[in-house]
């Protein structure tokens, strides 16, 4: 299917040409490929500045403070200004944040160039996403699912990259994530997205009172999928671990779940032409339940979490997709779904912290059980709303 829509639908669609379409992909490859660079770097950067692993891991919660703060100016700029300079700004912004951290020479500047990087990431993630959202409807789903698709393919190439080059060499790759920022800075003419403040107007038809039990049901079920996907990337190399496997073998499953969600994700397009949105996302959480339990043998573990991966990967372009026919014109709930989402990314590695801390390993396949259970519950639960009327 061609990812450029050919007309334009209401005043507040966005148009993408193919080179448009295109910029917006590899915008999600360079938030994946900076999100992915920090894991496997903690020692490295121990080492260099001689501190703790415990302050080293700092770094990750300063990459997602930023991300989270840089969500609000992307959703600003998207109201007020043309979506294409507001992404030509996201990206420009990344630029500056990994070429500090190319540079940075002490701890603390390193710190602040990776939140300015954080502050990026999460104003291309909203940018990209709402614009996305806003594309018409016939073929909205492959942009989605490619754009998103993109991202994985990213968090692939980086600890490859690092692998290969050794990672006291990691400078050279932040030096590249900001020269190929720049770039593609320059490359955001084809993404044609209006200022859009008048889709109050529109949006003013959906019931007020009803809107927000539509975006509440939404944003909790986002913030509890995030916890679903973090927990299980973050914590199925301590799983392997505990249940004896090598590094080695960590790092290939690690590697495999991503690499199984970036593939099922391209596929977003068939998928949603042969099932709905919801059906997807209610069938996949379903497969999840399946998955965490089945991950909790130590013989399957290793095949099942690039399975779970497979399983999630739909997950999350195609809620967007359910959201934006629920309650299509409505970007200001779709910032605040990214927004939110990204908070569950905190919470549940967290709370799975603490059942470790408790119960020791073994507890991660029950909680991702767990986790996709109450997301399927909670995703259910929007089908009493149906579909709006306003939709096409």
């Amino acid at each position: 299917m061609d990812p450029s829509p050919p007309a334009l639908e209401t005043p507040t669609t966005v148009i993408m040409t193919r080179a448009g379409f295109a910029a917006t992909a590899l915008s999600f490859i360079l938030i994946g490929a900076s999100a992915s660079l920090l894991g496997p770097l903690l020692i490295t950067f121990g080492q260099r500045f001689q501190i703790s692993p415990a302050v080293a891991g700092r770094i990750l919660s300063v990459f997602f403070a930023g991300a989270l703060l840089g969500v609000v100016p992307g959703w600003l700029g998207v109201k007020r200004l043309a979506g294409g300079r507001v992404l030509r700004v996201a990206l420009l912004v990344i630029a500056l944040g990994a070429g500090g951290a190319s540079f940075a020479t002490r701890w603390s500047l390193l710190l602040a160039s990776i939140f300015i990087l954080g502050l990026g990431f999460g104003a291309v993630t909203i940018t990209v996403n709402t614009l996305l959202a806003r594309t018409p409807e016939v073929g909205r789903a492959v942009r989605l699912s490619v754009a998103n698709a993109a991202y994985g393919v990213g968090a692939i190439i980086t600890p490859l990259v690092l692998a290969a080059i050794k990672p006291a060499h990691y400078p050279g790759v932040f030096a590249t994530l900001a020269v190929l920022s720049a770039l593609l800075a320059v490359a955001t003419g084809g993404v044609h997205a209006r200022p859009h403040r008048e889709e109050s107007r529109v949006r003013s038809s959906i019931d007020a009172a009803r809107r927000r039990r539509i975006l509440a049901t939404f944003i909790v079920a986002y913030v509890f999928y995030e916890a679903l996907e973090s927990s299980s990337s973050g914590w199925m190399a301590s799983q392997l671990h505990g249940a004896g496997y090598s590094d080695h073998v960590a790092i290939v499953v690690t590697a495999g779940f991503w690499i199984g969600m970036t593939v099922i994700r391209s596929l977003g397009g068939v998928l949603h032409r042969l099932f709905s949105a919801q059906a997807v996302v209610l069938g996949s959480l379903i497969l999840a339940i399946i998955a965490g339990l089945s991950i909790s043998s130590s013989a399957v573990a290793p095949v099942g979490y690039p399975a779970l991966g497979m399983i999630l990967a739909s997950v999350f372009p195609m809620g967007l997709m359910w959201f934006s026919i629920v309650t299509p014109h409505d970007s200001d709930g779709m910032s605040l779904l990214i927004l939110f989402n990204m908070a569950g990314g905190i919470l549940g590695p967290g709370a799975i912290d603490l059942l470790v801390a408790h119960q020791g390993v073994r507890v991660v396949p029950f909680a991702i059980a767990v986790l996709a259970c109450v997301d399927l519950a909670l995703f259910a639960s929007v089908l009493r709303f149906g579909r709006s009327a306003t939709s096409s």
